[in-house]
């Protein structure tokens, strides 16, 4: 991740965000005329809820302010023009998409997966209460919201002995009737008894063309739940 990222996106509750106020001030915008296109894309239409009202302090005072997702993002910056408006979304996208692949590589996943479990231990020591064993990941990831791409899941088989490959891993849950196996627009998306199990989550990204038209791309990502069952599936834990 290079300084620009890290400044302009960031983690907060295990969700990959950026704030209204930053996005004010990388599109030379005043802040309130920010709020004030949330709040009337809100009203527009009642089913955007991805926007999160918080607040940030100054000299003593609180302030409104918006924390958003990648897709509200594009939302949002949809109608900013300017001269160098292309520019700052191409950037804010290309931030997002690199904090997501480092916060979601097999290696974060373990390292969060360990440092939640050092966590606990920590605390059931200080509560003189007996840990009770349990495998470190499934432990982990039972308790986190992290959903990951199904090549990410195969990395992570792959890397406690499993001769496993992102392919190897589709085609392996089109045939146990996981994914849905027929070709058509359908093709790879969670079965709807692997959805009713919570073990998949479907993610839709706003993709803006350059015609002017939005196309919205479906993937499919593991749930925490779904990684504990994949991976007592694989290694028979």
């Amino acid at each position: 991740m290079n300084e620009l990222t890290e400044k302009i996106v960031f983690i907060e509750n295990d969700k990959i965000v950026t704030n209204s106020k930053q996005v004010a001030e990388s599109f030379g915008k005043q802040h309130k005329d920010v709020l004030e296109n949330i709040d009337n894309l809100m009203a527009e239409n009642s089913a955007v809820k991805m926007f999160k009202e918080t607040s940030y302090e100054s000299r003593g005072r609180k302030f409104r302010m918006y924390l958003m997702n990648r897709d509200r993002f594009s939302l949002l910056a949809m109608g900013f023009t300017g001269k160098h408006a292309l520019e700052f979304k191409l950037k804010y996208i290309e931030a997002f998409n690199q904090l997501e692949q480092f916060y979601n590589s097999p290696d974060m996943i373990i390292k969060r997966a360990m440092e939640l479990q050092a966590q606990k231990i920590i605390k059931l020591e200080t509560e003189n209460k007996e840990l009770k064993p349990k495998a470190l990941f499934a432990d982990s990831v039972s308790t986190s919201k992290t959903s990951i791409l199904v090549g990410d899941m195969a990395k992570i088989i792959k890397s406690n002995g499993i001769d496993m490959g992102a392919n190897r891993f589709f085609t392996w849950l089109r045939d146990n009737g996981y994914l849905i196996k027929r070709k058509g627009s359908d093709w790879n998306m969670p079965t709807q008894n692997s959805m009713n199990l919570d073990l998949f989550e479907i993610k839709e990204t706003i993709i803006n063309k350059p015609d002017g038209h939005v196309q919205i791309s479906k993937t499919p990502k593991i749930t925490g739940k779904g990684q504990i069952y994949f991976i007592n599936k694989f290694l028979g834990a």
